[in-house]
């Protein structure tokens, strides 16, 4: 489903787009949010077709089958938008906000705000699920078949990243959330 709408916001911004040149597009933009091939780009678009929410032109070429240029439709961009204004999961996972903003060209500047808004709180929220670091690995480790200060340290790395790189993330999108507030228009 989520390769089904975002198949819709690529072919939203890239109107009259191929199936050939959409998976292109995903390998050189979205491909490091999300995998897909032309096996499943084909289907998805047959699905989307057959829902109503794409058309297509199809163009004869000699010697190799047809070329279809697809377009979304009235529909098809009535449920984009819908899918645009959902929140996106809570989740440790950052690709499903990335992914969701890569499409904030077509958002309304509130719903973009909001989706940050959301993301900052999920981040932070992660953070404080993590303030007691290791210490509850520690207190579980089997003390007699582990060497206690190298799993510490081992833990206390990974903590660290994982810990740096969420405080990262909200200040960057803190900092971005501002600087789209001043900059965009509605």
């Amino acid at each position: 489903m989520e390769l089904d709408l975002a198949l819709l916001g690529l072919i939203r911004l890239h109107q009259g787009v191929t199936g050939y040149e959409l998976n292109r597009i995903i390998r050189e933009s979205t491909g490091y949010l999300m995998s897909a091939s032309l096996s499943h780009i084909y289907p998805a678009l047959k699905r989307l077709h057959d829902r109503g929410l794409v058309s297509y032109i199809d163009t004869p070429l000699k010697n190799r089958p047809s070329k279809k240029v697809y377009m979304i439709t009235a529909a098809g961009d009535t449920e984009l938008q819908a899918w645009l204004e959902v929140p996106v999961e809570s989740s440790l996972d950052f690709k499903p906000f990335c992914l969701k903003m890569a499409f904030s060209p077509l958002m309304r500047k509130e719903t973009i705000l909001q989706h940050i808004d959301r993301e900052i709180a999920c981040r932070e929220s992660l953070r404080q699920q993590r303030e007691p670091g290791i210490q509850v690995e520690v207190d579980y480790l089997d003390k007699e078949q582990f060497n206690r200060p190298r799993a510490e340290l081992l833990w206390d790395g990974l903590y660290q990243v994982q810990s740096q790189t969420e405080t990262l993330r909200v200040a960057w999108l803190k900092d971005w959330r501002k600087q789209l507030e001043h900059e965009l228009k509605d």
